[in-house]
């Protein structure tokens, strides 16, 4: 369940009481994020509230556990300072970390000039590939002990059977989709049993979370999904690349292909992952025409696979 909400000053110093932080002076609204409003404080740090209620370990510790695995092969992101899902000082798990200089990629992407927005979305493609060199024991998502699998199967397997069968149950996907979706994922099971080792996946890879500063990335953000899987899964946005910033698909691809090489049954992959993520895009969306778009990208896909 997603909740509105907002902090004033007055909560934000108290937050900031109790970890030592310091005077708030300075709040500033962070991104556009629906799920996770963020704030920036004193043009220092940023502190993220999880506006999801769910059970258990809060997905911020997954987060904490990816910007370390970054931090530690160099590639470009913040430094947690706080993690605090005890809902004892404010009703929200929340998240406090260093602020990376710059602007989302995709706000800034108009004003970039032709050789910048290469550059850019190729360094994407790059840091991406790095980010896919980082490795995990087991499978499945970073934070919280349940739910961890000794094999990608095992993962995509229980993801489709609580949450595809679940939207078929609640009547938001037809069952008979939902069955064609079961046999694809049986046919193509020696996929899913090839992907050895775990690896960083982001989940929600796109330009929004990816920071720039005149072309130059600065910082990739918003791993409280990440995941140990498949490196293709995080090519389930390629779509929205091209349709949010014109142009960058193909330097992107470029870029990764620089570092790491795509699998010889990369479109394949790529199909399978978004065919379970539009599942989740038709859940969760409010807006009646997108959810519609979703829907019929989904049957494309089904035909292309099936």
């Amino acid at each position: 369940m997603t909740t509105t909400f907002d902090f004033d000053a007055q909560t934000l110093q108290v937050i900031f009481d109790a970890h030592g932080l310091g005077t708030v002076r300075k709040i500033e609204r962070a991104g556009r994020g629906r799920n996770n409003p963020a704030f920036m404080i004193n043009d220092a740090l940023v502190i993220r509230f999880d506006g999801i209620i769910n059970e258990g370990v809060s997905r911020f510790h997954g987060e904490k556990r990816a910007y370390d695995a970054l931090r530690q092969a160099n590639i470009p992101a913040p430094q947690v300072i706080v993690v605090d899902d005890s809902r004892t000082i404010a009703p929200h798990d929340y998240l406090i970390m260093t602020k990376i200089e710059g602007s989302p990629l995709i706000n800034a992407w108009p004003t970039l000039s032709p050789n910048q927005r290469e550059k850019a979305a190729y360094e994407a493609g790059r840091c991406l590939a790095l980010m896919h060199g980082i490795t995990f024991a087991t499978f499945g998502k970073l934070y919280g002990t349940e739910r961890i699998f000794e094999t990608w199967y095992a993962y995509v397997q229980d993801t489709f059977r609580r949450y595809c069968r679940g939207a078929a149950d609640e009547g938001v996907i037809a069952a008979d989709i939902i069955d064609r979706m079961e046999k694809i994922i049986e046919q193509h099971r020696p996929i899913f049993d090839s992907v050895a080792p775990a690896r960083l996946v982001h989940w929600d890879y796109h330009f929004e979370n990816i920071l720039q500063q005149d072309g130059e990335i600065t910082g990739i953000l918003d791993f409280e999904w990440a995941l140990s899987g498949d490196a293709a899964h995080d090519f389930n946005r390629r779509d929205q690349w091209e349709a949010d910033c014109p142009g960058s698909r193909a330097p992107l691809y470029a870029g990764y292909a620089s570092i790491r090489p795509l699998e010889a049954d990369h479109e394949v992959r790529v199909m399978l992952y978004q065919m379970i993520w539009l599942v989740d895009c038709i859940v969760d969306d409010f807006d009646p025409d997108e959810t519609t778009t979703a829907h019929d990208q989904l049957l494309a896909i089904l035909q292309n696979l099936e």
